[in-house]
């Protein structure tokens, strides 16, 4: 059975409040922030590309070993054959070229001037001559078996980095082993003289 209330008891019930209404973006602050994040995407579109090209990644297989198959090693005298992901073309001079005794020299992509991307111009003519390393951010432009400075800004030749030749023919390029270029870049070169194995249709190995 449910008590009464007693006689001059007052009972206070709570009464709910309002939230207080949240202020909202003020127009000024919302106009400066659209105008501003329109600059900044505008200078992304602009710089984002040639900046991506230009800057040298660090990739999962740059900083450690890096194989290179007998069978992507070029051949001696022949253009230089880049790999992106370990940062390097390897070259394979011929024995007398640029006064090198012959043989496999990794070049680092990285230009010694500011860092740029390196690329390989087989259309490129300097000097009478097609085919050259040429810098696209201020023209440093290099050999193309050694990778010697020839003209530019750069402070010297592109870097390279330490080969070892296995058995069958295959290139280790240790991509965390990296030398300043110098004037001896032609004499770094890792002697390279495959031969055919019978029944591999010609290909080389050593």
């Amino acid at each position: 059975m449910s008590e009464e209330p007693k006689a001059g008891l007052v009972v206070n019930t709570p009464v709910a409040k309002p939230a207080p209404r949240r202020r909202l973006m003020p127009r000024r602050v919302f106009l400066l922030g659209g105008f501003w994040s329109g600059i900044f995407l505008g200078i992304v579109g602009l710089f984002g590309a040639p900046l991506d090209f230009m800057w040298p990644r660090k990739l999962s297989a740059f900083g450690g070993p890096y194989a290179v198959p007998a069978s992507d090693v070029p051949p001696a005298g022949a253009d230089p054959v880049r790999f992106p992901v370990g940062r390097f073309y390897l070259a394979n001079l011929a024995p007398g070229e640029e006064g090198s005794p012959g043989g496999v020299l990794a070049v680092y992509q990285k230009c010694t001037h500011l860092g740029c991307t390196v690329p390989w111009r087989p259309d490129f003519e300097f000097n009478n001559t097609k085919g050259w390393y040429r810098c696209p951010c201020h023209g440093s432009t290099y050999t193309k078996g050694a990778a010697v400075l020839v003209f530019g800004p750069a402070p010297r030749p592109l870097d390279t980095m330490e080969v070892e030749v296995q058995e069958n023919g295959a290139v280790v390029v240790n991509t965390g082993k990296i030398t300043k270029g110098g004037a001896d870049n032609p004499q770094r070169a890792v002697p390279y003289a495959p031969k055919t194995v019978a029944g591999s249709g010609g290909r080389s190995t050593t």
